[in-house]
């Protein structure tokens, strides 16, 4: 059994956001991704997640943040960001995750 905890401080221009959705997921080759477990971040902007999976190879764990930092009216982008391998068995903080800095695989979506 293979483990990891993320944890982090989310923000937006500077801002701290409380009440986001944020989802631990462990990337597989084959089928879908798994999820691992969730959280929204407290009134600090603040989350940590715990996650284990049972793989023959080493776990491929990230975290995807449902957000509407920099976003058009309406629309909401998914940010994704893969944990490192030398965290997994022990704890990836992020410390501070600014959201106005888009990354090339962040997804928007807009009604």
């Amino acid at each position: 059994m293979q483990n990891v905890t993320v944890k982090g401080t989310v923000l937006c221009n500077k801002k701290r956001v409380p009440s986001l959705h944020v989802v631990l997921h462990e990337k597989d080759t084959i089928g879908p991704d798994d999820k691992l477990a969730s959280v929204y971040t407290n009134v600090a902007g603040e989350f940590q997640l715990y996650g284990e999976e049972d793989e023959f190879s080493s776990i491929r764990p990230y975290i995807r943040i449902h957000h509407t930092c920099d976003t058009k009216a309406g629309c909401k982008r998914i940010s994704e960001y893969e944990v490192p391998k030398d965290k997994i068995g022990g704890t990836f903080d992020m410390k501070y995750i600014a959201l106005e800095i888009h990354a090339h695989d962040d997804k928007v979506k807009c009604p």
